[in-house]
């Protein structure tokens, strides 16, 4: 079949390596994916699954801190945003909204424009300010940066095919 799926009057959702910088923006995106898909379904497998990834690519410290900042994260979202949030599967390709959003506000927070994440949190929330959400994106910085470290010997930007996904 040559024909795409997708009608003409809708466009594809963005892929993931359009939203992600670098492998580590794939990585806490996938880590935040299981974490939310366990709470969505209370299966602990989702958990272990965030938590086997993260440590087979980081190691057990880092890759143990990269899943407690990505529940951080969620926690934060669960406590602060009253309507639902839209995520995919921990290995689809495709991003949702939601999903692009919260990359957006995680690449501000690693580039230090705080006064930009306080602002994005609040919108992405829906209230006037999301102290939570602000403070779980100030606690993922650094494991993010270390796993960009960690992952792509220190480069910023994932180069042309790129590793993880």
């Amino acid at each position: 079949m040559t024909a795409s799926s997708i009608p003409p009057s809708q466009s594809p959702m963005p892929r993931v390596t359009d939203v992600c910088g670098d492998d580590a923006d794939v990585l806490a995106l996938s880590v935040v994916r299981f974490v939310a898909a366990g709470y969505m379904t209370s299966d602990v497998a989702c958990w272990d699954a965030a938590f086997d990834g993260a440590e087979r690519l980081l190691g057990v410290e880092d890759g143990g801190r990269l899943v407690a900042c990505a529940v951080g994260i969620v926690r934060a979202l669960r406590a602060e945003r009253d309507r639902d949030w839209s995520f995919m599967p921990a290995t689809c390709c495709r991003v949702t909204g939601h999903e692009c959003a919260l990359v957006g506000l995680l690449g501000r927070g690693r580039r230090c424009l705080w006064d930009e994440v306080a602002q994005e949190a609040a919108a992405i929330t829906g209230r006037d300010s999301a102290p939570r959400l602000v403070a779980a994106v100030r606690a993922a910085v650094a494991a993010i940066d270390a796993a960009a470290e960690r992952l792509g010997g220190g480069e910023a930007v994932r180069p042309a095919g790129g590793r993880l996904h």
